[in-house]
Formats: C-alpha cells, sequence, structure tokens
C-alpha cells in the first residue's frame, strides 16, 4: 500500500485530485503538504506547475493513561482524600483583587496638532480622496528623443529573452497621444501577439514600467506588429464619433464598452479638447469603461 506520493498538475487542486486517484483515496483520509505553487511564468515563458505531497492518514486507538497513585496507601484517584501528600489538608486560592480598567490614553498620533480643533465625537473624518487612476493622471513631461532611445534598447533586450532573434524594432514619439510607438517586425508575428493580443499586451505593460524607471520619468509605450493596434485604435475612434454625435443629439451621456488602460487613455486624449463633450471613467479591472457626456 503506497503511504505517500507527489504529484504535479496545472493547479493545486488538479495535483491533489491526480494523487487521489492513484491512491484510491478520498480527500478527507489523506493529508496535503503544497510543495510548490503554480506559476504562468511571464509573458507565456518560464511557467512551473503546482507540486503537492500527499500522505494518508492513520488513527489509532488512543492509549489510557494509568491512575497515579496516591501518596499513602495505594488507593487509587476515587479512593484518595481531600488532604494532600502531607497530609494536610489543600490551599485554597484566594481570589484575586479586581482591576478596574482605565481609560486608555491618546496616542500623539490621535492627539490634534498645534491650532487644529479635535472632531466632535460620533463624527467621522472625511476619508482622502483615492489616487487618480492610470488613465487619468496629468501628464508629465518627457525628453521624447531620450523616450524612443530607450524604448528600443529594452524592447531589443526583451525580444531577445522571448526568442525573436530576427525581430526588427523601431521607435517613434507620437505628439498627439504624448507616447512612444514601437513597431516590431518579425516572421512570427502570431506568437509574439498571443491569444486575444494577451503577449502583446503584457509585453507592452512591461516595456510601460521599465521604460518609465530608466528614463526617470512615466511615459506611455505602445508595442505594435502587424498592426494589431492600430486596426484596434481606428475602431474604436469611430465608436466615438458616433458617441459624440448620439451625446449630442440627445443630451445623455454615452458608456463605452470596457476597454484595456491604453485605449481607454486614447479616448481621453481625443476628446481633451473638445468643446462639447467630457470624459470620465467608471468601473473596476476589466469592466472599466470611459463614459462620453456633455461639457457643462
Amino acid at each position: 500500500m503506497i503511504e505517500e506520493m507527489e504529484s504535479e498538475g496545472k493547479t493545486v487542486a488538479e495535483a491533489v485530485e491526480s494523487a487521489l486517484k492513484q491512491l484510491g483515496v478520498p480527500r478527507e483520509q489523506v493529508e496535503v503538504q503544497i510543495l510548490q505553487e503554480a506559476s504562468s511564468g511571464i509573458l507565456g515563458f518560464g511557467a512551473k506547475p503546482a507540486r503537492v505531497k500527499v500522505t494518508r492518514k492513520h488513527w489509532g486507538t488512543p492509549t489510557r493513561q494509568p491512575e497515579r497513585p496516591s501518596g499513602r496507601g495505594g488507593h487509587g484517584r476515587h479512593g484518595s482524600s481531600s488532604r494532600g501528600p502531607s497530609g494536610r489538608p489543600p490551599r485554597q486560592s484566594r481570589p484575586e483583587p479586581r482591576r478596574e480598567s482605565r481609560p486608555a490614553r491618546p496616542s500623539p498620533q490621535s492627539l490634534p496638532a498645534r491650532g487644529e480643533q479635535p472632531a466632535p465625537s460620533g463624527t467621522a473624518r472625511p476619508a482622502a480622496p483615492p489616487a487618480p487612476r492610470a488613465d487619468e493622471r496629468p501628464a508629465v513631461p518627457v525628453d521624447p528623443a531620450k523616450a524612443c532611445a530607450a524604448s528600443e534598447e529594452v524592447l531589443k533586450e526583451l525580444l531577445g529573452l522571448m526568442l525573436f532573434p530576427d525581430a526588427a524594432v523601431a521607435a517613434k514619439w507620437d505628439p498627439e497621444q504624448e507616447r512612444v510607438k514601437t513597431n516590431v517586425r518579425t516572421a512570427e508575428a502570431d506568437r509574439l501577439i498571443g491569444p486575444d493580443g494577451k503577449v502583446l499586451e503584457s509585453l507592452q505593460f512591461l516595456m510601460t514600467l521599465m521604460v518609465s524607471r530608466r528614463v526617470g520619468t512615466p511615459v506611455a509605450v505602445q508595442v505594435d506588429t502587424n498592426d494589431y493596434w492600430q486596426k484596434k485604435e481606428n475602431d474604436i475612434l469611430s465608436q466615438v464619433l458616433k458617441g459624440v454625435e448620439i451625446v449630442r443629439t440627445t443630451g445623455k451621456p454615452f458608456r463605452m464598452q470596457p476597454m484595456e488602460p491604453p485605449l481607454r487613455r486614447l479616448v481621453h486624449k481625443s476628446l481633451a479638447n473638445h468643446a462639447d463633450i467630457m470624459t470620465s471613467s467608471e468601473g473596476d479591472g476589466p469592466w472599466r469603461k470611459v463614459v462620453l457626456r456633455p461639457r457643462k
């Protein structure tokens, strides 16, 4: 009978299920030790499976402790008297004096600063406003030449790690969107784009972080190949034109479909100086969208 074994799977649950089938026991009869969590790697590379160690449980009958004989006469627990080993009656513990709880002294951080009035009791201080999201932060001046040079350098490094030796990289500054537009020419464009553009989107996100750190200033970077992003942006801008007409006609807000942060930034930038329309974002995570409203 196998007492323990190690198993692998895409997830911890899958690895445990595989081990249970091989041992032929239900989940409640084993102990599971996670040896390695599953990892998807970076941009689909370096993925690791989950690995677990499964051990059978054993239930034994607990041994009964022998009764301790008393100090005199060898009587058991039930035959012992209320006296202790020395023959004296046991001392009764005195009740501890009751301590009255005192109110805690306020910490220095909770005291109002000099010149400030303490907040009245029962009222909470207003919370600090949330930090603006990446697609709503004010633009910071960027050196276009420095940003383009850093983008080419970083992109070549990443493509080399991703095993694209034949890739040719070019970068230029986009003054309208205030970003670096990079283009990759490779015979394996489909592999670079990935399913639903996820690999290209992840590479673009990583590029933005690395270039911003190398330049020392936040800078948006677009990574395109086979005009993947260009086609998407053209479709988004056509939707923006339709939304503008709807807002002008009805006077009501128009909500666009949820989209990635770079595409939301594109919409905000394209309508930033519009005379009649203003934009804002609402929603969280993958459901965050741009809303077009009449400018007051």
